[in-house]
């Protein structure tokens, strides 16, 4: 169930008079008198107000996708032993999690290196080694075979398991933003009403209007290695989708 949730203005709000010609500054002059040569509608334009504000709409739902990181590592006397340590490994993984649903697109690389370890010993030798390390990134389209999946991975060659990111897909995000613009707009209209009460001003409507690309924070939670025989459980937790706006109204006095 997704909850809306208020979040205050990020810039500070920004009260700005306008007038209709160089150096004129609205209610310097004597009240209702025009000077000379200066029509209706000029005086029209120099009593006009814009009032800008800044302000940012969140709204959080619960995850549809997770992210994992997980690595195969392999140590050997020389690069080539190393490699295919790691390759034998890295075969054995992608087919197990071929076994719980995944295909080859969720699972994709994102680091692949061959390494000399050199580690010094007490009589000024040094011993060297060669390290294989193969990461991936997991694709999860279902949040509950998180705890699943990872125990997968780590049961069939997989070294090490890092931070679990829950987020939204695509659709989720775009649906998401929408309501968060939505929120900011609400936002950036109450404040640039309580502005305007202050100034004695009367906000008629909205002169310009723009935002950015906003921001989706996923949750994030550790993953303890698995052993064989135990269950992994991961916890979830809500993603937030933010959206900032800069709105600027046309104000009356």
């Amino acid at each position: 169930m997704i909850r809306k949730r208020f979040v205050a203005p990020l810039a500070v709000a920004v009260l700005l008079v306008t007038a209709g010609c160089l150096g004129g500054v609205t209610g310097l002059g004597d009240a209702g008198s025009n000077d000379v040569g200066v029509t209706d509608e000029q005086n029209a334009d120099r009593e006009r107000s814009t009032i800008s504000v800044g302000a940012t709409g969140e709204v959080t739902a619960e995850p549809d996708r997770a992210i994992l990181n997980v690595g195969v590592e392999a140590k050997a006397d020389d690069p080539e032993t190393a490699r295919e340590r790691v390759a034998e490994n890295v075969s054995t993984l992608r087919d197990a999690l071929a076994d719980v649903g995944l295909d080859s697109e969720q699972v994709t690389t994102q680091h692949y290196t061959i390494r000399e370890d050199r580690e010094s010993r007490r009589d000024d030798t040094r011993e060297t080694t060669y390290r294989a390390i193969h990461q991936f990134e997991i694709n999860v389209e279902n949040v509950d075979e998180v705890g699943t999946v990872i125990e997968t991975a780590v049961n069939n060659g997989a070294t090490n398991v890092g931070r679990v990111q829950f987020t939204l897909s695509e659709e989720s995000r775009a649906n998401l933003r929408e309501r968060a613009l939505s929120n900011a707009m609400s936002n950036a209209r109450h404040d640039a009403e309580l502005l305007a009460d202050n100034a004695n001003l009367t906000i008629v409507d909205v002169k310009s209007a723009s935002t950015g690309s906003g921001n989706v924070q996923p949750y994030r939670a550790e993953a303890d290695m698995a052993t064989s025989g135990a269950n992994t459980d991961i916890e979830s937790g809500p993603v937030s989708v933010s959206a900032q706006v800069q709105v600027t109204y046309n104000a009356t006095s």
